[in-house]
This record gives structure tokens, sequence and C-alpha cells, in this order.
């Protein structure tokens, strides 16, 4: 298991959409980027996120982590925009 540090947040990405609703299946470059996930990991400065939570980041400021061949993406808690309550 991997435990962040200070202000970071380790989060499993949703996974790509290959397929539109209708059935057509997209290109790699058309497929949609996802930007929301569930976190795993925080550090010990993260006040607002707790693992478990769902939620929307900035795909922009990831860090792809490759770990025990599960990719995690990693992100200040400044780059998670919001919480989702399922």
């Amino acid at each position: 298991m991997i435990q962040m540090i200070n202000n970071k947040v380790l989060i499993t990405p949703d996974t790509v959409k290959e397929t539109t609703e209708s059935g057509i299946i997209l290109s790699k470059a058309e497929a949609e980027i996802p930007n929301t996930g569930t976190v795993i990991s925080v550090g010990d400065k993260v006040e607002e996120l707790k693992k478990g939570d769902y939620v929307i980041y900035q795909p922009m400021h990831a860090m792809k982590i490759n770990h025990e061949d599960i990719e995690y993406l990693m992100f200040p808690e400044s780059s998670i925009i919001a919480k989702i309550n399922k």
C-alpha cells in the first residue's frame, strides 16, 4: 500500500470510456479522459478528504504512478475540485 505524505492525494481514476452510449467505438484520441476517481490514500496535511471519497480532479495536475500493476494518479490536495456524494 502506498501512503501519501504532506498534502498529496492518491486516486484510482475511473476507467476511460471506449464506446459511446449508442455503441460507437472511440479511438484513443477521441476517448474521454476521466476527471473523477476514488481516493485511496491521503497525506497527513490533507484536511478535507479521506480514503473512499469520490472526487472530481484537474487531470493536467496528475502524476501517474504504477504500483503492483495498478495505475494511480497523485495530486496535491488543491487539484481536487469537489467531492461527489453517492
